[in-house]
């Protein structure tokens, strides 16, 4: 059974007639039309703001992982009836998962040249301890999908966020992280389970990615990542500002969510009133207020 996924600006538009692919494996997708297409200037000295490239980029899964989704989303716009889908596939997917492989400060190729490999760790993790989270089911980390009666709904391939963290996302993200400079860098908390904000967003991701694995829409994955992945990512590892900024990937600190004083009763209006959808959150007219209180009370 397969789910639509939400059309959006990766969306390749509607399907044609099947027809066979043009690149059977993603080997022969990336050495006849990805790489001959990529034509940028490489780093040298300087890292900041340039693109860096790797010959063994296969044994860097986070590479592997995003292009074997560009080749599944090449394929898709093949098919389609969109005189934009080319288009849209190399705005939409190529140069965003380009802007990230490629990216010679903190992408996952940053220890790499174009003639030297050096291996980059994905982000390590503490395992979450048993029952941090109050888990809704008592579903066993991968469920079997392969096969068996239709009853209706997909299950999901991970019972919880945690195991998706873990067992999919995490292995497949490299980022350089901060040392000293926090500025334009990214860090990172072995411990994300206990920042809220984190898990919050890695949950969100979980829901993401079970509706991408089954949809239709084979440019789904792709669009995860280059529209969801990236920029929660990018919120989460901002070393200067985000959720982690006082961690780093050895040393848990908490970071309490925003504070705030009491609202007072009523700001929002009375508990189960209505108000016109332009009014919401402005707070009492200050001005009724002002002129019943001038009026005195009435006769």
């Amino acid at each position: 059974m397969t789910a639509p996924s939400p059309a959006g600006p990766g969306s390749v538009g509607a399907t044609v007639p099947s027809q066979p692919p043009a690149y059977r494996t993603t080997v022969e997708f990336v050495e006849k039309w990805l790489l001959p297409a990529i034509t940028v200037r490489l780093a040298e000295a300087s890292r900041e703001d340039t693109y860096t490239w790797c010959r063994r980029y296969w044994l860097h899964r986070p590479v592997a992982v995003r292009f074997a989704h560009l080749h599944r989303a090449f394929e898709a716009q093949r098919r389609t009836s969109s005189a934009t889908a080319l288009s849209t596939f190399l705005l939409g997917h190529l140069d965003a998962h380009l802007a990230v492989v490629l990216d010679a400060a903190t992408g996952p190729l940053h220890r790499c040249t174009r003639a030297h490999h050096t291996p980059t760790p994905t982000l390590s993790f503490d395992p979450v301890p048993p029952g941090y989270f109050r888990r809704t089911t008592p579903e066993p980390k991968f469920e079997d999908v392969s096969g068996g009666e239709d009853i209706g709904k997909p299950k999901r391939l991970f019972a919880h966020y945690s195991d998706f963290a873990e067992q999919w996302l995490l292995p497949v993200t490299s980022y350089r992280i901060a040392a000293n400079n926090r500025e334009g860098q990214y860090t990172w908390c072995r411990q994300w389970w206990r920042h809220h904000s984190v898990a919050l967003r890695f949950a969100a991701l979980h829901a993401g990615f079970e509706g991408a694995r089954i949809a239709d829409d084979e440019t789904a994955m792709s669009t995860l990542f280059v529209r969801h992945i990236d920029p929660h990512m990018r919120a989460i590892l901002d070393a200067a500002n985000g959720p982690l900024h006082r961690c780093t990937p050895d040393h848990h600190v908490d970071l309490p969510g925003l504070p705030a004083d009491p609202t007072p009763a009523n700001w929002f209006g009375p508990s189960g009133a209505t108000a016109r959808v332009e009014r919401l959150g402005f707070g009492p007219d200050f001005r009724a207020i002002g002129r019943a209180l001038s009026e005195g009370p009435p006769r």
